[in-house]
């Protein structure tokens, strides 16, 4: 999972295994340590209850939680992201795409194909 900020802004970008583990109903979590003991611990749970998206940030995690039936609908369709606002934050949770730019990121085979990625150009033995 792939976490951006910026001002009042934060996006969650996460690969195939990911999405299919929130579609499940498990949390999805990552950390950077910045140094020995000092982390900062970003996720994202699917929840029961009102309210679309919603963000929380305590002892170190920010989480984002998303209705249950909402991670469910956007894990198996094809639809690209969850988009919304809690407080004044805007949230948007994408399925991570191949990066056309970065040749290490190009063939991770957890992301999902790029809709502008040319299919024979983006082809490798790792592809089924």
């Amino acid at each position: 999972m792939k976490l951006r900020i910026k001002g009042n802004s934060l996006r969650l970008r996460l690969t195939r295994s990911e999405v299919a583990r929130l579609g499940a109903g498990q949390p999805v979590e990552e950390a950077t340590e910045f140094a020995p003991g000092q982390a900062l611990r970003y996720g994202i749970r699917s929840v029961d209850g009102p309210g679309e998206l919603r963000a929380s940030f305590e002892s170190g995690l920010a989480l984002v939680t998303v209705v249950r039936d909402r991670a469910q609908q956007w894990a198996s369709s094809g639809e690209v992201g969850i988009y919304g606002v809690s407080s004044a934050l805007d949230i948007a949770i994408e399925k991570d795409f191949r990066c056309l730019t970065r040749p290490e990121e190009r063939f991770d085979p957890d992301v999902y194909p790029h809709p502008d990625a040319d299919v024979e150009e983006c082809r490798t033995d790792r592809d089924p």
